[in-house]
């Protein structure tokens, strides 16, 4: 029986044959389109996953056949053509690879992958211009092709092309995570030749966001200490001048390597003017400036139930003074510190002090040698001072073998049950007097 269907108002005669054609037919429709969904979207997942199984499906797939010349590639990268336990690549295997890159790339002519596979076959050949082409042009394509990338860089630094090759690192740095490695090497080469460094000086001055990743990994790339510094007051008049904490990872380097003078002859060539209306013996001796990290200032690492501050002193809020507090119960204190530069001779170690500390050890303050040996100590302060005090103690330093010296508080704990204290004590008031001065 005929079947009738109202459609915008109009009765429409639908025969039953008419409905079974058009049936298939949309089927028909449906199986097409859902092979060029397999075809082409489930393709374009295979090729990331596996290549050889989306050429079965699709033998034109581009980004598979790219895939498979990369993968080959890749052993083939390291020693032209001999990776870690990797035959060479014989010459028929590089022009079938050839052959499968350029027809990718005849496929898919703006493809960057395809531009530095291309790049990767002529370097093999020995073709260094046609590389260049084709290098260059994956580097333009796509920033992310850190190979051509990578290449476009060393090779402007090879060719003393210091601009280009400083583009393509900042490039890398900025776009690729986790190659500043393999990148800082090369920017320290060229932070070392007098041509290059201007170029160097002038990515740093943009204050790109891998500065100061830069300047932590620098001192392991150098054949110069000084070659920070450079850079360093190379940035003093740039809009973006050196930070306290890019100077204070250059100063951990120089002291790493026993570099105690060169490091405050550094830290002097940066100085806030409090530093140099104080930088004497001691210095920030009245605790009135925030310390800055360095070690020629004054440093509290963190510890366990003790806190360390500079504050207002009780009796008069203008003026500031180093306090600690501690417990109650155990506590793990690391001390306060800093590092001092002091000739030869016999000197007094001068302060003052209130407070009270209960428990059965106290605190004292050491002077000693970079290497440890012991110039002098204070009495341990443990009990009540209700009002401030002065102390001193003598300590010498000894004509060789103490270029540089470090000043530290520490608990005079001798047994973890000895780190039961509590309380606070104040100091203020450091100074450093030679004795014969």
């Amino acid at each position: 029986m005929p079947s009738f269907k109202l459609f915008d108002g109009a009765m429409t005669f639908l025969h039953p044959r008419f409905s079974r054609s058009r049936i298939a037919m949309f089927g028909a429709l449906a199986l097409a389109l859902g092979w060029l969904v397999i075809s082409h979207s489930y393709v374009a997942y295979l090729s990331t996953v596996s290549p050889l199984v989306a050429l079965e499906i699709r033998e034109d797939d581009s980004q598979s056949m790219l895939r498979l010349a990369a993968d080959a590639l890749s052993p083939a990268n390291e020693d032209r053509g001999a990776g870690p336990g990797a035959p060479p690549l014989s010459r028929a295997r590089i022009g079938e690879l050839r052959k499968q890159i350029e027809a990718a790339f005849i496929s898919s002519p703006l493809s960057a992958p395809a531009c530095r596979l291309l790049g990767q076959i002529a370097e093999i050949d020995g073709s260094e211009k046609i590389a260049e082409k084709f290098m260059h042009a994956a580097a333009r394509r796509s920033l992310s092709e850190i190979i051509a990338v990578d290449w476009m860089m060393r090779k402007g630094l090879e060719r003393k092309s210091y601009r280009s090759a400083a583009h393509y690192a900042d490039a890398l740095l900025r776009s690729t995570p986790g190659v500043a490695g393999y990148v800082t090497p090369v920017l320290a080469r060229m932070a070392e030749i007098p041509d290059a460094r201007p170029e160097i000086v002038r990515l740093l001055a943009s204050n790109p966001n891998w500065r100061r990743a830069f300047f932590g990994e620098l001192g392991a790339s150098l054949t110069d200490a000084r070659t920070p510094l450079d850079l360093l007051l190379s940035l003093n008049d740039s809009p973006a001048p050196p930070t306290t904490d890019e100077l204070n990872v250059y100063e951990s380097f120089l002291f790493d390597h026993k570099l105690y003078e060169f490091a405050y002859y550094v830290w002097l060539q940066f100085p806030p003017p409090a530093k140099l209306e104080s930088a004497g013996h001691i210095y920030n001796g009245g605790f009135e400036e925030t310390p800055s990290g360095s070690r020629f200032d004054w440093r509290s690492p963190s510890g366990a139930n003790a806190v360390v501050d500079f504050a207002s002193r009780p009796e008069q809020a203008t003026d500031h003074a180093l306090v600690i507090q501690f417990g109650p119960g155990r506590v793990e204190f690391p001390g306060v510190s800093q590092a001092i530069m002091l000739a030869p001779g016999a000197y007094a170690f001068k302060g003052s002090m209130m407070g009270e500390i209960r428990g059965p050890r106290g605190v004292e303050w050491r002077v000693k040698c970079m290497d440890g040996a012991l110039l002098g100590r204070s009495q341990m302060m443990l009990g009540a001072f209700s009002a401030w005090r002065t102390f001193e103690f003598p300590l010498v330093v000894p004509q060789t073998g103490c270029a540089a010296q470090t000043i530290e508080l520490q608990l005079a704990a001798r047994s973890p049950s000895e780190k039961l204290i509590s309380g606070g004590i104040w100091f203020d008031d450091f100074s450093i007097v030679r004795k014969d001065d």
